[in-house]
């Protein structure tokens, strides 16, 4: 288990990776704990980032449908956005952007992030953004764009 020195390391390496500096690291080095895993003072939840994801998942989708929205997109055209960005997309863009080196996984899973941890994990991030942003969708908007998951520019 990395001690709290190397988290907070990767959370500044990461912020530089999404274009996006954290008020409170703490929201950022959730996101980065893949559930199994305990930190003492810090990550309560056996759960890890999930809580983080089902957020980040929900603000993903509202995010693709108010943009397709004020854009004047079809609801069709807003339902093939959102299937495009699947759990699939997610976990490739997450390892192109290298993210596995800063995730904190299980120890029973040894140094491998998983697809579905990788998923989670650029949905915990998404989660994270929009709670350390006071629930901003103004906010999250460059890192979907960063991340490019949102519609094509």
């Amino acid at each position: 288990m990395p001690s709290l020195p190397v988290i907070t390391d990767r959370v500044e390496s990461l912020q530089h990776i999404i274009g996006y500096t954290f008020n409170d690291p703490k929201h950022a080095m959730e996101a980065l704990v893949a559930p199994g895993n305990y930190i003492p003072g810090f990550i309560n939840r056996m759960s890890g980032n999930k809580d983080l994801a089902q957020l980040g998942e929900s603000v993903l989708k509202m995010t693709l449908i108010l943009d397709g929205y004020e854009a004047g997109k079809s609801r069709e055209s807003i339902d093939q956005e959102i299937k495009a960005n699947s759990k699939n997309h997610l976990t490739a863009v997450g390892f192109n952007l290298g993210l596995d080196a800063f995730v904190i996984v299980n120890p029973a899973q040894g140094r491998v992030v998983s697809t579905g941890v990788m998923a989670e994990t650029i949905q915990a991030l998404i989660g994270a953004v929009f709670i350390d942003s006071g629930h901003s969708v103004e906010t999250v908007r460059p890192l979907v764009a960063k991340l490019g998951l949102g519609w094509p520019a």
